[in-house]
């Protein structure tokens, strides 16, 4: 109902406007002689409205600026593998590990206006799980707050780049002489880029990195830096 309603304002404007061509001063026809030029319009003082992809029937991502308006949310699902040590190498053991995670954001604000650093910033939370398959332990589990910073171009394109930091808390049974005790801090940082494959659904990439450390806390802190890539997909809503 709403899009039959919306095609027939649609024509309405274009007859209203083919209607009034000749008594509009400055006004000419297209250049293929059927329909005026919206730009002679403007420069004649009369606003032509534009019209949507979904209103003209086009099914493909027109803009990703709706998406990160403020008070819209993300939810999102990763995964990948995260490679140490990292840096920081010197008596160092490997520790290899996989990483799952589940993550919900809030847009904090809408995009503003920055020249290439157009864009807005996130809120996001996650819970992740980790099981690894190199050196001792078995597992890494925790939660990360996040701080997201979203690139949004102008021009309607699917790619939609973005630069996040991260801290929280996570357990572990990695050897106590690594991490020190099961509970642990982490800090992360990761560089990303959304592809959206619809007008709400994007596939991402993302660099990782991760340290995980007890802050002194436990009798041992030599702590684990590690970096890999993350396969990703999120929904806007």
């Amino acid at each position: 109902m709403n899009a039959a309603k919306r095609k027939f304002a649609s024509a309405s404007w274009a007859i209203l406007l083919l209607s009034i061509q000749s008594t509009v001063p400055g006004v000419g026809a297209a250049e293929n002689g059927s329909i005026p030029s919206p730009i002679r319009w403007e420069r004649a003082g009369v606003r032509v409205p534009e019209i949507s992809a979904a209103e003209n029937g086009s099914t493909g991502v027109s803009s990703t600026s709706d998406l990160f308006i403020g008070g819209r949310r993300e939810a999102g699902f990763g995964s990948g593998v995260l490679f140490s040590p990292f840096v920081a190498t010197r008596h160092r053991p490997t520790i290899n590990y996989t990483i799952t995670e589940l993550q919900l954001g809030y847009m904090l604000s809408d995009v503003k206006e920055a020249g290439w650093l157009r864009g807005n910033w996130e809120l996001a939370g996650d819970g992740f799980g980790s099981a690894v398959f190199e050196e001792p332990g078995s597992y890494v589990a925790g939660a990360t707050l996040w701080l997201r910073y979203n690139f949004v171009p102008r021009k309607p394109l699917r790619l939609a780049p973005y630069l996040q930091g991260g801290a929280g808390v996570s357990f572990t049974d990695i050897n106590r002489g690594i991490v020190g005790e099961p509970f642990n801090f982490n800090l992360d940082v990761g560089v990303g880029l959304r592809c959206f494959i619809t007008q709400r659904w994007s596939l991402n990439l993302e660099y990782r990195y991760q340290h995980i450390s007890n802050a002194n806390l436990g009798s041992h802190n030599l702590g684990i830096n590690a970096h890999g890539p993350l396969l990703g997909v999120s929904c806007f809503f």
